[in-house]
């Protein structure tokens, strides 16, 4: 196992805190909300399926906050490293892919301004068993976007999604590392 995979998984545990910045690492305080089992799951079901593919981009996992009545919602200044490209970023919601199909939820972006989101069947790193997958990637990448992103999910049955989902959504952002960071110059 590499130091970048096994960081990524004990920054996940809420073990420590890494930074490629920073030559230490570090206990996280207590005031850092903990990750749920889902996020938990998901990042280790995605981290084998990079290795299998081999998929060099750093994979960032962020648990979404509440908003208003029913919304999650997460910053769209998002952390990067030197270095870093953003590629990607998919709003996931942790369901049940097998009992709860994505015809039975309307999405909504309602933040920056409202609008339907449509499922991403295409493949992806993200693994499948972490549930529906929304690419949002256009609500980070441009200058219009506000500084937060929150979605609203909602049943056929016109009542808040919080009944099928297993966990809160999360967010998945993909960066592509320049090809001239190196590990010796702290590109990790």
């Amino acid at each position: 196992m590499s130091i970048g995979v096994l960081s990524a998984l004990l920054l996940a545990a809420g073990a420590v805190e890494c930074s490629e910045k920073e030559a230490l690492l570090r206990v996280i305080p207590s005031t850092v909300t903990q990750v749920t089992d889902c996020l938990m799951e998901c990042t280790g079901m995605t981290y084998i399926k990079k290795l299998q593919l081999q998929d060099k981009r750093n994979i960032r996992f962020t648990d979404s906050t509440e908003g208003d009545l029913g919304e999650y919602c997460w910053s769209t200044e998002l952390k990067c490293n030197t270095g870093e490209n953003f590629q990607h970023a998919y709003a996931v919601l942790p369901v049940d892919i097998f009992a709860v199909g994505h015809e039975q939820l309307e999405v909504k972006a309602t933040t920056p301004t409202a609008t339907t989101l449509h499922v991403h069947n295409n493949p992806t790193t993200v693994a499948e068993s972490c549930g529906l997958r929304y690419d949002v990637t256009r609500y980070f990448s441009t200058a219009e976007s506000g500084t937060s992103f929150c979605v609203q999910v909602v049943t056929q049955e016109d009542v808040l999604g919080d009944k099928v989902l297993k966990c809160p959504p999360y967010l998945v952002t993909f960066w592509q590392r320049s090809p001239n960071q190196s590990i010796q110059e702290g590109g990790g």
